[in-house]
């Protein structure tokens, strides 16, 4: 698993769709090459852009995995052989390596459901929650 203070990328169909948003300073904008745009280019209808040009960056740069949350994104990274982490899998990882706490975590996962309206299985939900707490 890459150290967290490893680069991160992210490309730069992502930065547009951001807007007025500007990444940290300590994240990297990456382009993917004239073959990775071209695939890009061919690959989008059911994915956006950004979700093919993330996939298809960490697949260029060798990256550990990719941030993807959406299950038709998940899946074509998993075809093209590129690993795949999540919102969730992040913030169990941060709380895993000591920079959140259990406390920390399950008020972000809670936000993520609660306030943003991620979906996650009420089964996944209780057993995130007794491993963060231990079920209280």
């Amino acid at each position: 698993m890459a150290d967290v203070s490893d680069d991160i990328y992210v490309p730069t169909a992502v930065v547009n769709e951001l807007h007025e948003y500007t990444p940290p300073s300590f994240i990297k904008v990456g382009t993917v090459s004239a073959i990775g745009a071209a695939y890009v280019q061919g690959a989008l209808g059911r994915l956006h852009q950004g979700e093919l040009e993330a996939i298809i960056l960490a697949q260029e740069i060798a990256a550990d995995y990719v941030v993807l949350d959406d299950l038709l994104a998940r899946r074509k990274a998993h075809y093209l052989a590129v690993d795949v982490i999540g919102t969730v899998g992040i913030l169990l990882l941060l709380e895993k390596r000591k920079l959140l706490s259990a406390e920390q975590t399950w008020q972000k996962m809670q936000q993520l459901t609660g306030q943003h309206g991620m979906y996650l299985a009420p089964q996944l939900l209780q057993q995130i929650k007794i491993r963060l707490l231990g079920g209280l």
